[in-house]
């Protein structure tokens, strides 16, 4: 629902002076045509100058879409997701089996010094380092097209900057997306392919982290900087924006977000019988490091986009927590009976609701209602699409839906909040 989005962003409030996108601006990022020209006219570029031809059926009826004329007037701000990182290079594989094969970099370190005389017998450094990108992950395609400041030890990864009235910190926090399945054939969150339990090579190791964040970490060092610098602590508005979310009622915020702990069984004669990851809450390092952090600066905004949904929260100690990404593939929301899956032995991943405790707010507006009418406090649809909208003439961020079925049916105000409140 990306073209339709943007063109009622555009038919709605007119031209934007700007666009915070939190992550996952293409599936495949090594994929040329997903940036420019796919085949279904919905490419990123296109959709986001009103240059889309992308084609809607919902119900019978089919309406093409054209995105919004955004990005010839004004410029977009990004994060790092999960979908801008790829994973190990090959020759032979196709992109979306190297998409989802990234790989720890600590583990590829470990292969080369095992391997080192062979892979490099020169010692020759830039080998060293393209082998070591080339075995591990990249964000290199997302650097190429962005023009993003590099004034901090993730170049263009994490980045901080002011625009107008706001003070806009993009931090690097996500990790490769694993499959919650727990049989043995599934190489997931949980646990490894039994087939692969003698090969390492082959492990998935998890939902490993790409960038630290957690204290002590470069990254955490910088923001700590960051947020003591006369540029943020000036500015108007304060916010914040990374990929993974500190709080949602969707799937992605379980496990808790930390390195994966592998527990290993073996068999009598000392083989491998399993392997599988735990995360312990305790170390989540957006929990316990770095909102704690953000509190104490006086961050007024959290805004994020991995789970594929709209569902807003804040603080006892102020801040604005928002997830604003519906734009389809949504997986839903884990409320009520609908449970997520999650590894049923350990009972500190959340089946339900936001694992990190905090209420999420029902919409103010105009909220969408379940089957017995109670009001929802988020929109998770394959339907409806909604945008929000920061006007800092008075503070107030509105969230509006549009209902793809209805095609000539209104943009719906459907909550609104104000910074500093």
């Amino acid at each position: 629902m990306v073209a339709a989005n943007l063109q009622k962003v555009v038919e709605t409030i007119g031209q934007p002076d700007g666009v915070f996108f939190p992550g996952d601006l293409a599936n495949v990022p090594d994929r040329a045509s997903e940036w420019f020209d796919d085949r279904n006219g919905g490419a990123f570029f296109p959709c986001l100058q009103g240059r889309a031809h992308y084609k809607l059926t919902k119900n019978g009826v089919t309406t093409r879409y054209h995105g919004g004329e955004i990005l010839q007037y004004a410029p977009l701000f990004a994060a790092v997701g999960n979908h801008e990182v790829m994973g190990r290079f090959s020759q032979e594989a196709p992109l979306n089996e190297q998409f989802a094969d990234a790989y720890p970099r600590w583990q590829a370190r470990k292969f080369y010094q095992e391997k080192a005389s062979q892979i490099n017998p020169g010692h020759d450094p830039l080998l060293k380092a393209n082998w070591l990108k080339n075995q591990a992950f990249n964000t290199d395609t997302y650097e190429e097209i962005f023009t993003f400041p590099e004034d901090s030890p993730g170049v263009k990864t994490y980045y901080a900057l002011t625009f107008g009235d706001i003070h806009l910190i993009s931090l690097y926090a996500t990790h490769i997306w694993r499959s919650p399945g727990r049989s043995g054939g599934v190489k997931g969150r949980y646990r490894e392919r039994e087939v692969d339990l003698h090969n390492p090579w082959r492990w998935g190791f998890g939902q490993h982290i790409f960038e630290p964040i957690a204290q002590g970490s470069l990254q955490y060092q910088w923001l700590e900087q960051e947020l003591q610098s006369a540029a943020f602590r000036q500015a108007k508005y304060k916010i914040v924006m990374l990929h993974h979310p500190p709080h949602t009622l969707g799937e992605n915020g379980v496990p808790p977000y930390t390195d994966p702990v592998p527990v290993i069984n073996r068999n009598p004669d000392g083989t491998i019988a399993s392997v599988r990851y735990d995360y312990p809450k305790d170390r989540d390092y957006l929990i316990q490091d770095l909102v704690p952090l953000l509190e104490s600066a006086g961050v007024q905004l959290v805004l994020y986009g991995h789970s594929h949904l709209w569902n807003r929260f804040r603080s006892p100690g102020g801040i604005h927590y928002l997830e604003t990404s519906n734009v389809g593939n949504s997986y839903g929301a884990y409320l009520g009976e609908k449970k997520r899956n999650v590894w049923p032995a350990n009972p500190d991943y959340a089946a339900v609701g936001n694992p990190n405790g905090l209420e999420a707010i029902t919409p103010n507006l105009a909220p969408l209602f379940d089957e017995d009418g109670n009001f929802l406090p988020y929109i998770a649809s394959n339907d409806i699409t909604v945008f929000s909208i920061f006007d800092t003439s008075d503070g107030s961020i509105t969230s509006y839906r549009f209902d793809t079925r209805l095609p000539d049916g209104p943009v719906v105000a459907f909550d609104r909040f104000f910074l500093g409140d």
